[in-house]
């Protein structure tokens, strides 16, 4: 079996809009509660970092909704056309007003291709009620007949899987129902794009021509909200343009929305909820709840992926991945999740890079071990840093330097936003700082470093359970993540690249002026200390008994002295 998945590579593929339909389905996992069904005809507000998986929510819908026309034709249940927008389509408009003509005629555009998929729809539903309604003693040629009665015992979901394969349904037969006219969509996107204002009341009027007869209900599917001019969100007057066309497409009684938007940014603006429900999609993996829920949808997604390649209903994520939490704590999949940082995108990609490095190494297929992941992460990390040269690679050591000696890998850097900028616009496959909190007021934005490249660059991420030890294994069951934010200076990256220093603890304090003392180095020689000797960036902070310092050791006669000293916690 492993011969298989690796030579196939099943991870190979992760953005949603390189999948047909039937495969978005096959691949879905639902990301929300288990009592809430992600296909539901309700207005959502689907909302997550980029790469969480809202196009795939999307597209999901769409392939559900529309594979799903026939077998609701047939069983006279509901019907529900899905239409997919991509506002990145309208990216080149700076009108905002055009934006909004544009995204009307987009949906009337999507409406006629619908209506002549209902017709293809009907012809097949029709013919199917028709077999089963058809005596058969009216058939002569017995071939034909086995056949028609094997079609009656089908369901409608299994007649239209059939109903499509050469076996059944000849290339003539097929024609046959494509051929239906075009005329009609010709005409309506002949006089909607003739008019100089479309509205939400054509929309009305094309929907009453052609879809509601069929007993049908539309549901909007807006995905990319994000790549449009920010203008088109701004209130003009009471709304901004974005919100009168929600507004107009939510009290439609005929019509429903999904919208997926990045939280936090221009578009994410729908704060009420008429608007919909609102699907949080990202994963805090930090907390303990969010990573193992975001784990239990990996697993759940690893085995989809594996039985895409391998036809077996017993797949289990361990046939591919070793499980070695019991033996240390951690295995493979627990730090291809914590590099991904709920990223479902990027975990794909982690995925993949994991089986390419584990048959590198190992040279044959065999299933992916704690070592392998962590060669993967080393990679991917080198990787990152590849993409930078000169002076931005050089601050970015500095960078490393200064928090890997203060045992911390999230940091603050004051009125530096400017130079860190470039090292987190790039996308979260190769963004190897990432904001964790932006700064408000005099408290600056707080950073933390890609998990991989924290690997890659030997940064600590874990402590050890009730310690301050570092965990080289970053495991969750014998190791915490560390919290401590440091704040960095200029001064302290030029200290950090100083050749010389070594670590120590105060081991000493004077009691009465408490601005000198000894430090104890790890070389276990004394060191005396003063005030004067600490570095302008750290002197505000409080030096107690066991502090740990970093500093430059100097001789001076038979006394040894501690100067340029840090300190570091």
């Amino acid at each position: 079996m492993l011969d298989l998945v690796f030579s196939k590579r099943p991870f190979k593929v992760r953005n949603a809009d390189e999948y047909d339909l039937s495969t978005v389905l096959n691949l879905f996992v639902d990301p929300t509660k288990i009592l809430n069904n992600p296909f539901d005809y309700e207005n959502i507000i689907v909302k997550g970092k980029m790469g969480t998986g809202k196009t795939m929510y999307l597209r999901a819908n769409h392939a559900y909704h529309l594979y799903n026309i026939v077998p609701s034709l047939i069983n006279d249940d509901p019907l529900i056309l899905p239409i997919y927008v991509k506002l990145s389509d309208f990216q080149h408009i700076s009108s905002v007003k055009e934006i909004y003509n544009s995204i009307i005629i987009k949906i009337i555009d999507e409406m006629a291709k619908i209506y002549l998929h209902v017709l293809d729809a009907n012809k097949m539903a029709k013919i199917h009620r028709g077999m089963n309604s058809l005596p058969l003693f009216t058939i002569n040629n017995k071939k034909i007949q086995q056949t028609y009665n094997e079609l009656k015992k089908l369901s409608a979901e299994e007649y239209i899987e059939r109903m499509s394969s050469d076996e059944f349904l000849g290339a003539s037969l097929k024609s046959n129902l494509a051929e239906v006219s075009a005329n009609t969509k010709k005409t309506i996107d002949t006089e909607i794009k003739q008019k100089n204002n479309p509205s939400i009341a054509d929309i009305e009027r094309i929907f009453n021509m052609l879809i509601r007869d069929f007993d049908g209900k539309l549901l909007i599917l807006i995905d990319e909200a994000g790549s449009i001019t920010k203008e088109f969100f701004k209130e003009t007057n009471t709304n901004s343009y974005f919100e009168i066309l929600m507004n107009q497409l939510r009290t439609s009684s005929f019509i429903r929305t999904k919208i997926a938007v990045y939280p936090q940014t221009f578009s994410d603006i729908l704060t009420e909820t008429r608007y919909g429900d609102v699907f949080q999609l990202q994963e805090d993996i930090i907390d303990e709840r969010g990573y193992s829920s975001f784990r239990k949808r990996v697993t759940h997604l690893i085995e989809k992926y594996i039985s895409s390649v391998y036809d077996d209903e017993k797949v289990a994520y361990t046939d591919v991945f070793e499980d070695e939490i019991k033996d240390i704590g951690t295995d493979a999949l627990e730090q291809i999740i914590h590099a991904s940082n709920g990223n479902m995108r990027r975990l794909i990609q982690l995925l993949d890079l994991s089986m390419l490095c584990t048959f590198e190494n190992e040279g044959k297929a065999t299933k992916i071990t704690y070592r392998h992941a962590i060669n993967a992460l080393i990679k991917h990390g080198k990787s990152m840093e590849d993409l930078y040269k000169g002076l931005d690679k050089d601050f970015l050591s500095s960078l490393v330097s200064a928090c890997k000696s203060r045992q911390a890998y999230k940091f603050r850097f004051p009125n530096k936003a400017p130079v860190i900028y470039k090292y987190t616009y790039k996308s979260a496959e190769a963004n190897i700082l990432n904001v964790e909190e932006l700064g408000t007021g005099r408290r600056s934005t707080t950073y933390s470093f890609d998990y991989a490249y924290c690997i890659y660059s030997g940064l600590p991420t874990h402590y050890v359970k009730k310690s301050e030890r570092i965990d080289k294994n970053r495991s969750r069951r014998n190791g915490d993540w560390i919290k401590r934010v440091t704040t960095l200076s200029d001064e302290l990256l030029d200290h950090a690249s100083m050749p010389g220093k070594i670590d120590g603890s105060i081991t000493w304090i004077n009691k009465k002026e408490r601005n000198s003392g000894f430090i104890t180095g790890i070389d276990n020689n004394q060191y005396y200390w003063d005030q004067s000797y600490i570095v302008h960036s750290d002197k505000s902070k409080q030096k107690t008994y066991k502090s740990k310092v970093r500093f430059y050791p100097v001789k001076i006669g038979d006394s040894l002295f501690a100067t340029e000293i840090e300190i570091l916690k």
